[in-house]
Parts: C-alpha cells; structure tokens; sequence
C-alpha cells in the first residue's frame, strides 16, 4: 500500500512541471515579441552619428529536406521552397566602436515556407530576428555571415489520431533558428544581388515529443535594395577602440522539456553558470570561458523511481565548460556556445552539445557599459537535434 501512495505521489510530481509549460511558452513568446519591437523602435531613433541606413532583403529558397535520422517517418514527395522578406538596418553608434564597414546589420525577418508535404507536415509562417556579419570583400563583392533566432507557426503537427505518421513536430508554435554565407555583389549605388546557401531548423526544442524538428538545406537568390546608399556615409567616420578588461556574468534560468512519451510529463531543468570575458577591440564580439550547471528533474525522477544510488539530487546535476562567443549590436546580441560535459548524468547524451542564444539588455551602466543586465531565449542543441529552450537572466559585471 505505501509503495502504491510513493508511485502516486512521484507520478503527480512528474506532471506538475506540465502546468507550468503554457506559462513558459507564452513568457517565451511575450519575450520575443518585445524584443522584436525594440529592434524595430531602436532602428527609427539618432544617435551620435548620421541617420541609420535602411534595406529590404528579399530572398527565395531552394532546398529539400534533410532526413537527418532513420526515424524521419513523414514522406518527402517534393522540394522545399520560401520566400523571405528581410527589413535591415545599420545602427550607427559608438556602441560598435569600429569602422562603419565592420558594423554587423539587424534585421527582421518574415517569410513562408512549403516543406514539401502539405499533407503531413504542412506550411510554416516564421519572423526572425537576425544579423548579417562581413566575413571578408569589397564594395564590389563581399562574403556574409547570416543568423538568426525566433518564432515558426506550423499548419500541421503530431496528433495522434488524425497525424499520427508526423514524428518530427509536436506543436504548432516552434523555434525557427537560421544559419546562412551569401555573397554580396553590387548592381548599383543602391542595389546588390544576393547568392549562398542557408541551413533553417525548426522545432519545439523538445518541450514537447515528439520532436526530432525539420531540418533544410537550401540554395538562396534574392538582392538587397538600400534607401541610404553605402557610399553616402562619410568615409574618415570611425569609432574610438574600446578599452579591453574582463568583465563577469551569472546567468540563472530554466527550461523544459518532455520525454519518454508524447503528452506525457513536462520537465524542468535548473540551468546556471557562471563565466569570464573578455571584449574584442574593434568588433562587437565578447568572447568568454565558464562552467555551465543542470539539475535534470526528469533525472532525479528515473533514479527515485528505479531506486538507483543514494545521492540522486547530486547526481541529476551535470558540468560542462564552455567557450562562448557574444556579438551584440545596440540592445541586442547573439551567442554561440560549445560546451562539453565532465559530469555526467544517467540521462545525459553525448557529452559535446551547442547552445544559440538571443538576449536582450534591460540595463546598462558603467564605463564601457560594462554592467549589465539581460533576459534571453537559448536553444540547447545535440547538433541538429535541439535537447530543450531555456529563459535566462544574466547580469554581467
């Protein structure tokens, strides 16, 4: 009798977490939402410098499916194709403390997408806030990094009564995370063709099963069209060189995720870590070291259950250092984490795993800017497999 009230009890634990997934991914997309409009709000203000340089992007994609693993059930009947629209801006402040060409673009993305079967998998609408990086060129020809994070709808997902063969999306609110290299050629004063290759990931970050997410490899063309021409920016207009010394950041938060079953239990993770940094000279970059902790409920729960050990709080929790590397521009930033565990849990996969964050800065004082205060949406990913989506603060000092 008491084992069968210790079950109980567990299995009413275990679902606890699931009432709080509605709450996390409304905040999640409030989040979004907010950030976004300050993107766009920040772009129509003046700072110090000459008025900001504005752009329209729009872009077709060419692709297909990748079926990155043997379990992908749905079919791939047809070639995956979209369409993008991307509004850019260059903020001019001292912020960036570079050349006007090493300034990295903001953008907002909006776009539409047919994966292929419509049956199945349906269509995705997506908006993405993003930033395009010069990697090396001129003028005339130059070579782009673009990335971004943000929010896909999907028309279809698993159910397991009408779409049941749909394995790979549960929900019909996602992440939409983008990856791209274009070149950038100019046509005129005003006009530049556009042509790479781009990698979108879309999926629920395992807050919810299943979840393996769609994968798509594609072929870009588009052009970019300036309302402020480049060369109408003042040529000798630089930024002074910031002055290097390491700054501190704590970071707490938490994420969720489901497994075992779809529509089953909703777990929490306690994600906290702490890092040492250091700003690039002339670029918007802070590159950082640090050691990452998660306390995996969903752990705690399989050891309790199974009866396995006797410190099974201690050993839900996992380490894994990290290097990191932060671009920010105004209010905004980007990272790219590669951590690798060296406390494992029985639950843990492989042990090398990503992290792509987009935060955005509440607060910022001090000289350099040095203190500040964030809120951020990060995607832990095994590669192309995301693990969960975690909301964050970080306070940098």
């Amino acid at each position: 009798m008491n084992n069968a009230k210790s079950i109980f009890l567990i299995h009413s634990l275990m679902m606890v977490p699931g009432k709080f997934f509605s709450v996390f991914k409304f905040s999640s997309i409030i989040f979004f939402l907010i950030t976004a409009s300050h993107c766009i709000c920040n772009a129509q203000s003046v700072e110090i410098y000459p008025p900001q340089q504005f752009g329209l992007e729009p872009i077709f994609k060419y692709g297909k499916i990748w079926k990155h693993t043997a379990h992908f059930e749905p079919a791939i009947e047809h070639n995956s194709f979209s369409g993008e629209l991307n509004l850019m801006w260059l903020r001019m402040s001292n912020r960036y403390r570079s050349t006007m060409k090493q300034l990295p673009y903001a953008g907002l993305a909006v776009g539409y997408c047919s994966f292929g079967n419509e049956k199945v998998l349906g269509n995705e609408f997506y908006i993405i806030p993003n930033m395009q990086l010069k990697i090396f060129g001129n003028e005339e020809i130059s070579f782009w990094f673009k990335g971004g994070v943000g929010l896909a709808y999907l028309t279809k997902h698993y159910d397991a009564l009408t779409n049941p063969t749909n394995n790979v999306i549960a929900s019909s609110v996602n992440n939409a995370s983008t990856v791209a290299f274009h070149f950038r050629m100019q046509a005129n004063k005003s006009l530049l063709i556009v042509a790479g290759a781009s990698f979108t990931h879309s999926s629920t970050g395992d807050v919810r099963l299943p979840n393996l997410g769609i994968n798509i490899p594609t072929v870009d063309i588009g052009v970019e069209y300036f309302f402020r021409n480049q060369k109408s920016i003042p040529a000798f207009l630089t930024f002074p060189e910031k002055k290097i010394f390491p700054v501190f950041t704590l970071r707490t938060g938490v994420g969720f995720n489901e497994i075992y079953i779809p529509d089953g239990p909703v777990y929490p993770e306690a994600v906290n870590d702490f890092s040492l940094g250091m700003n690039a000279k002339k670029h918007p970059h802070k590159f950082s070291f640090g050691l990452e902790s998660v306390y995996n409920m969903a752990n705690y729960f399989f050891l309790s259950e199974q009866e396995i050990g006797d410190h099974r709080k201690l050993n839900s929790i996992s380490l894994a250092p990290y290097i990191e590397d932060e671009i920010q521009f105004g209010v905004i930033s980007f990272s790219f984490t590669a951590l690798y565990q060296i406390r494992t849990i029985t639950l843990s996969g492989y042990p090398f795993y990503q992290k792509l964050g987009l935060q955005h800065y509440i607060f910022q004082s001090g000289k350099n800017e040095s203190r500040k205060l964030s809120a951020g949406i990060f995607l832990t990913t095994h590669l192309v497999n995301a693990d969960y989506v975690s909301a964050m603060l970080s306070l940098q000092l």
